[in-house]
């Protein structure tokens, strides 16, 4: 679920077409499906979000011009050229008209119907049925506005602050915070909790009126009213941070060496367009340091493109299945690993959380299926549906869940997620170690630091976790 951003390029790893007797979307809209939390007109429900902030239940990302991504599979235009049209359910009729009955009532018999916003109405109607399908966090509504928002996204890029929030309470909690955004630069933090919003309180507020107080073109400010829990949690600080909106580039891939170890670590932010390409060419310049080991990090990877996760997953398998499409009629096909992989033998471990969802699942279940890496962390999100986007007349959409993705093994991952091998929670609080941190913190540092499941993945290669041996079988 959580979170996914949307736009096509010409130039992305083609994913390994489905038949083209799968129906996965309308030929009409050879779009994309989805990775990346839409926000609908009525968002009672969590959402994470990026560049405004974004998180692990209902994830959505924040962007300059809307709101962004549910952790989501999409789907690559490839696979949805030549798909059969949709057909209209032929019990529809009856149940329909209470649609139009309800619609009628309120355009004559409310008070205030004069002032009714019809275009409201009808787009609270469509996000309603889509929360009543079940497929949290992937099947959903997006307005014009939000569609743009989520394209701009998984071209990853985007104008906003570059933070992450979880908003499933009632108050914004920033959970991520882009190395070198505006956000960073003005010294917001994970964890801290927005309670303002340019001297407007969020308490309470839909996730979209918070967005449309936080986004704004580059080059403007936003101030941000903040509670930063201290050493006296009783007493939290109180800040205030003005933070000037920019052009935020999302980094898909970052590496480096872990310090005082021969390991390197690999991370992938999201599965954006072009992540493969940029993944494969840092796992080429990593590989040239001969390392003894290699560390995936996954976690807070909301997805992206399904064939930028094949690709991905193929870079560490010498063959197989990297998980099984299962459509609407129970039909199951296999979507192999591409050839030519660059990594299929080092001793590999995946890190992953509650945030790891979508195609981040994909790559997981693929390796844990293969017996290929040892997957330590916290169970996953759970996102188990490729969504097809099916353009609606006025430039809105919807996106909807066509296949049900499975492991390699058939593990059903939907509402589920993924077990990890070796389980280590990260301490409350604690910021997940990137590779454009390690260099600051030193071979000492890294062995100290509260990083917890990034020590479990170095104990893990270098021999002396009790899981070793996994790991050891790569050699």
């Amino acid at each position: 679920m959580e979170h996914m951003l949307d736009r096509l390029s010409p130039d992305r790893t083609p994913d390994a077409p489905l038949p083209s007797t799968m129906p996965v979307a309308e030929p009409a809209t050879p779009t994309e499906s989805q990775a990346v939390r839409p926000v609908p007109v009525r968002r009672h429900r969590g959402r994470r979000v990026l560049g405004g902030l974004g998180a692990v239940l209902l994830a959505v990302v924040l962007f300059g011009a809307g709101v962004g991504f549910d952790r989501t599979v999409l789907l690559d235009r490839t696979l949805l050229a030549g798909a059969p049209a949709a057909t209209s359910s032929p019990a529809a009729g009856a149940d329909f008209a209470l649609i139009q009955q309800a619609w009628d009532l309120l355009h004559t018999k409310y008070v205030g119907a004069s002032s009714l916003d019809s275009k409201k109405l009808a787009y609270g109607a469509i996000d309603g049925m889509t929360e009543a399908v079940g497929d949290t966090g992937h099947t959903t509504f997006l307005t014009p506005d939000e569609l743009a928002a989520s394209q701009a996204a998984l071209a990853g890029s985007y104008a906003g602050i570059g933070a992450e929030m979880d908003t499933t309470g009632s108050e914004p909690v920033v959970v991520g915070v882009f190395r070198d955004s505006p956000a960073d630069r003005a010294g917001l933090r994970a964890g801290d909790v927005v309670t303002a919003v340019d001297g407007t309180a969020t308490a309470g507020l839909p996730l979209d009126t918070v967005v449309a107080r936080v986004r704004g073109p580059a080059g403007t400010p936003v101030t941000l009213t903040i509670r930063r829990a201290g050493a006296n949690p009783s007493a939290p600080a109180t800040l205030t941070l003005r933070v000037v909106r920019a052009d935020v580039t999302i980094p898909a891939v970052e590496w480096a060496t872990i310090p005082g170890t021969r390991f390197v670590d690999l991370r992938v932010e999201q599965f954006s367009s072009g992540t493969a390409r940029s993944f494969t060419a840092a796992l080429a310049a990593a590989l040239a340091t001969h390392p003894s080991g290699l560390v995936l990090d996954l976690r807070g990877n909301p997805g992206g493109y399904v064939n930028e996760a094949v690709a991905v997953a193929s870079e560490f398998l010498r063959g197989g299945t990297v998980y099984l499409a299962r459509d609407a009629a129970g039909r199951v096909t296999p979507i192999p690993a591409s050839p030519g992989g660059i990594a299929t033998s080092i001793p590999l471990v995946v890190l992953v959380d509650r945030g790891t969802a979508s195609a981040a699942e994909i790559v997981t279940g693929a390796l844990q299926d293969a017996g290929r890496a040892t997957i330590v962390g916290v169970r996953t999100f759970g996102t188990g549906t490729v969504l097809g986007r099916f353009d609606l007349a006025d430039g809105s959409a919807l996106r909807i869940g066509t296949v049900e993705w499975l492991t390699p093994n058939g593990r059903r991952i939907w509402h589920e997620g993924l077990a990890p091998d070796v389980t280590v929670p990260l301490p409350e609080g604690v910021r997940p170690v990137t590779p454009n941190d390690l260099a600051g913190l030193g071979a000492n540092g890294v062995g100290r630091s509260a990083d917890v499941q990034l020590r479990a993945a170095i104990s893990i290669l270098s021999g002396t976790s009790p899981m070793a041996g996994r790991a050891d079988r790569f050699e």
